[in-house]
């Protein structure tokens, strides 16, 4: 955007504080890798230690299901009905593109939202500018919702099923919704937001309903990350490893749990609500797409 067409947008007072940003961002992003040179960096595990992580789950008693979607051409027309916009995540070229739209698709299939009829309750918990609610009331009637703690962007600022909303503490009516996902979200839940959670989707599901959570990120062992400007003040809870990310901005924490804390914080919670999960693991990555990382996927039913 030309300096003229962003003073008439914003203003001379906006675009003066939008370059002052820019200029902190840049500077931001020349002296962060001095600054945390010494800081452990986050890395995702291998391959390798995603099998350690499914033996860690076994000793533990907690049985991991092959999944593998149905084939992979029907997931390929989905990518081919533009349900997104070519900006989303970055766009085609992000390294992130087939992946963002495989956990939508899996989420779809998961719940079966192409059976639902149109008063079926769906959410997109922590849908941040997500345009998903949106294109599944356009394109399948669906009552789908998106919900999220940030304040709703200016694109869904007037539709009212976009909603600014504590998803532990949403103003869904008991055992009204059918189904909702999680897409890249749930590692966000800081504190003891992961387990209110749980409970939360006990109260609003209503019989037979479905969560879907992807990834479920896991790792070796307990840890989290986080980026420089959060990074060592106190977001990742006390017993987590606490890593630093350096190729982004804007994460105050991003939990990965291992075998024993999903148990402790996410599954036993789950059963004690009086629902029943099951656990995942995407075994055809090569084939759905580039860059594909999802691994772990978490089912929960009432």
């Amino acid at each position: 955007m030309s300096l003229i067409k962003k003073v008439r947008k914003h203003g001379f007072g906006g675009s003066a504080r939008i370059a002052t940003d820019m200029v902190k961002r840049l500077l931001r992003r020349k002296v962060d890798p001095w600054r945390f040179r010494n800081a452990p960096k986050y890395a995702n595990p291998t391959e390798s230690e995603l099998s350690q992580i499914e033996s860690d789950l076994a000793r533990l008693s907690i049985a991991v299901a092959d999944y593998n979607p149905p084939p992979p051409d029907r997931f390929h027309r989905f990518q081919q009905e533009v349900w997104f916009p070519d900006e989303y995540h970055g766009g085609r070229t992000s390294g992130v593109w087939d992946e963002k739209l495989l956990e939508h698709w899996i989420a779809g299939e998961l719940l079966g939202l192409q059976h639902w009829s149109p008063d079926d309750i769906y959410v997109d918990i922590a849908a941040c500018t997500s345009p998903w609610a949106k294109a599944l009331r356009e394109r399948r009637g669906l009552s789908a919702y998106a919900i999220d703690l940030a304040p709703v962007g200016a694109d869904y600022a007037e539709l009212p099923y976009y909603r600014s909303e504590d998803a532990t503490q949403t103003c869904f009516a008991d055992a009204s919704v059918r189904g909702a996902s999680l897409q890249c979200a749930y590692e966000m839940f800081q504190g003891d937001h992961d387990r209110l959670l749980i409970k939360e989707l006990a109260r609003i599901l209503r019989p037979g309903g479905k969560v879907i959570i992807l990834p479920l990120y896991m790792h070796t062992h307990y840890c989290a990350y986080a980026t420089p400007e959060y990074f060592g003040k106190g977001y990742a809870d006390v017993d987590a490893k606490e890593y630093i990310r350096m190729d982004c901005y804007g994460v105050p924490s991003s939990r990965k749990y291992d075998a024993r804390r999903l148990k402790e914080r996410v599954l036993d919670p789950i059963k004690q609500a009086g629902l029943s999960y099951r656990l995942h693991a995407l075994r055809n990555k090569a084939a759905l797409g580039t860059g594909i990382y999802c691994h772990f996927i978490l089912e929960i039913e009432k």
